[in-house]
């Protein structure tokens, strides 16, 4: 990553992965190295993060893959209130390819897969657990709010299209929230209250107005402070 420029805003993030890196690809990664050391697909030929290439039927399957969907991001509360926040859905797609000469074995075993994956998913309290995440930066997920298993696909392949191929492809849609505050901000060293009356309601002396001051003093404050302006 290259150095700072005078154009970057200032960023006040953990020094972790998360300050270059988007919570969904966090969260994809951790689903992908979940699903591929498991002991289900260990032996499965081909594992893959990544839609870019296709997959060669002859050499790679059976195969897995994770992958991410269209991301949303709605406003979390009124749009002119307060910091920017936002509410994301993350859809994490999860693909099981696999092929057998009888398609009864078939199916059974890609609904084997499918119901691993979402054991192994939302029943891993490292994954889950909003407070003791394993995930870097301690990213924490809101909930599920979708699993959208789809219907299975079937084909042939091979040089004489006789090998039976199927697929199951299902989405896992993942809460979270963030917020976005402005960082470009001095600290708050003082606040100064001072009461005042509309003028012509009381004699001159009559009424004691009284001025109280805030200080706050962190590390970076230097104390005393200044005298406030005139």
């Amino acid at each position: 990553m290259n150095a700072p420029t005078p154009r970057d805003i200032t960023w006040t993030g953990t020094g972790g992965l998360s300050d270059t890196q988007s919570y969904a690809y966090i969260i994809q990664n951790a689903i992908f190295d979940r699903i591929s050391s498991s002991s289900f697909f260990a032996n499965f030929i081909c594992k893959r993060i990544s839609t870019a290439l296709q997959i060669e039927h002859d050499i790679q399957i059976p195969f897995v893959g994770v992958f991410r969907g269209e991301e949303n991001m709605i406003a979390d509360g009124d749009l002119n209130a307060g910091d920017i926040r936002f509410i994301h859905q993350i859809p994490i797609g999860i693909q099981v390819v696999v092929k057998n000469n009888d398609p009864a074995v078939m199916l059974g075993t890609l609904d084997r897969a499918s119901w691993f994956v979402l054991n192994q998913i939302l029943r891993d309290n490292t994954f889950t657990n909003r407070w003791l995440t394993s995930l870097p930066d301690s990213v924490s997920l809101e909930g599920f709010s979708r699993i959208n298993i789809r219907t299975d696909t079937w084909g042939l392949t091979g040089a004489r299209n006789e090998v039976p191929v199927g697929a199951r492809l299902f989405w896992i849609t993942i809460q979270l929230r963030t917020w976005f505050a402005p960082t470009d901000f001095p600290d708050l060293e003082r606040i100064t209250v001072t009461t005042a009356f509309p003028p012509g309601q009381y004699e001159p002396g009559e009424i004691h107005q009284v001025k109280i001051v805030y200080e706050f003093t962190p590390d970076s404050v230097p104390t005393p402070l200044p005298p406030d302006p005139p």
